[in-house]
């Protein structure tokens, strides 16, 4: 469903331009071809401000997407557990599914009282 919403939304701006489709299909005689048509794989000619206009509609989407993504802010407050990026969302993901069953080893050694005398 979203890529049928996101088609919707890219085809909104897209403006059929009926007399060019017209003149098209008059031009060319096997416009809608048939299967045993010798011109398969032939398409027709399109012009050059549908082409850019198709480039710019690319270009502005990445600039969107661009936009959209951010990096985050280092907080020097937070305490370092991990040695890359990478090592530090492996790290989130193991506490997020393991946290609740480590917290009591993870405070004795903190304090001290899980180490032998």
């Amino acid at each position: 469903m979203t890529l049928y919403n996101a088609y919707k939304k890219r085809t909104k701006n897209i403006q059929v331009d009926l007399e060019e489709y017209n003149r098209m299909r008059a031009a060319d005689p096997e416009f809608y071809r048939e299967a045993s048509s010798l011109q398969y794989g032939k398409a027709p000619k399109t012009s050059k401000d549908k082409i850019d206009k198709m480039a710019q509609e690319l270009h502005d989407r990445e600039q969107k997407r661009q936009e959209f993504s951010r990096r985050r802010k280092f907080r020097e407050e937070k305490d370092i557990d991990s040695i890359n990026d990478r090592n530090e969302r492996f790290n989130k993901k193991i506490e997020h599914a393991f946290g609740k069953y480590t917290m009591e080893i993870k405070k004795n050694l903190e304090r001290g009282t899980a180490l032998p005398d």
